[in-house]
């Protein structure tokens, strides 16, 4: 009886103190930064992306964002901003502007907490050039994608989908450029649809767009490929898969556009779910034994 009762205590102990908890995390998956010239220094725009691959959602969260100096190590701008609660095994991302005075190095350091407690932090290092002068080579970047679905075909199976990747040039000015945007179920069943740009100018925003018709009852991975005379300038993808049927009939959705062969952190368990029950396992395991022994 003794011993049931010491058992019973360690089991409360393990759950009350949260050890039993999933085994998952939420984390920065990549940390986006464009610059543009403004009056008085140079704009940085942040743009963090979070994923939470647990099976519940979050609560509030926050991203701290901070602008280190390397040489000095001093910290030249820092900026809060809460970005609400991500759903269970779903990613979001939210941007924030900062100011530095001058082109030159810079680690771009990002903290997302919940509730004060840190939970996954990075660093990126960045490189803010000047203005860009005549013959500068242009620097494309893909920003985000908006999807829509504008029509439905054979009883609703088949859906009109218009696809528009954003374009940021924050080089010099391009040649014309292609834009290329591939719609993925598996590697035997891929669709491609392309688009021709004119000049972007430096420091100029267009956005492309391709129509697709496909099935909509299927979940599709979405890259897009920006080609200037042959050469890709750009490639980005989808950060998650899109599920056609889940999309409501004429209402855009921006998506994550991550650059490809950006490397996603290895994820690591926030809290000591694993190694708490097989404690436990082990325990029962001793209680089994001695039980047996007894009779």
């Amino acid at each position: 009886m003794k011993l049931k009762v010491f058992l019973f205590s360690i089991l409360t102990v393990i759950v009350l103190s949260g050890c039993l908890e999933e085994y998952g995390s939420v984390f920065v998956t990549s940390t986006d930064v464009m610059y543009s010239q403004d009056e008085g220094g140079t704009k940085l725009t942040v743009t963090p992306y979070i994923r939470n691959d647990k099976d519940t959602d979050t609560g509030i969260l926050t991203t701290k964002i901070k602008i280190r100096e390397p040489s000095t190590n001093l910290i030249i701008a820092e900026k809060d901003s809460d970005i609400g609660y991500i759903k269970s095994k779903s990613s979001t991302f939210s941007s924030v502007s900062l100011m530095v005075s001058e082109p030159g190095e810079y680690i771009v350091e990002v903290q997302l907490l919940e509730g004060g407690k840190v939970l996954s932090q990075s660093a990126t290092p960045v490189t803010v050039k000047a203005k860009p002068g005549p013959g500068t080579p242009p620097d494309i970047k893909l920003t985000d994608m908006t999807i829509v679905i504008t029509k439905l075909l054979n009883d609703a199976t088949v859906a009109v989908v218009e696809v528009s990747p954003g374009l940021y040039n924050q080089g010099g000015d391009s040649n014309p450029l292609t834009l290329e945007v591939t719609a993925q179920i598996d590697p035997y069943n891929t669709y491609i649809q392309s688009d021709t740009l004119n000049i972007i100018k430096s420091e100029g925003r267009v956005r492309g767009k391709v129509t697709f018709t496909i099935p909509r009852n299927r979940e599709y991975s979405f890259s897009v490929k920006v080609l200037e005379n042959g050469r890709v300038a750009a490639q980005s993808k989808l950060l998650d898969k899109v599920k056609l049927n889940t999309l409501k009939y004429n209402e855009p959705g921006t998506y994550i556009l991550v650059e490809e062969g950006k490397p996603i952190p290895a994820q690591t368990p926030t809290e000591p779910g694993f190694p708490a029950v097989a404690a436990l396992m082990g325990i029962l395991l001793v209680y089994h034994i001695i039980s047996r022994r007894r009779r």
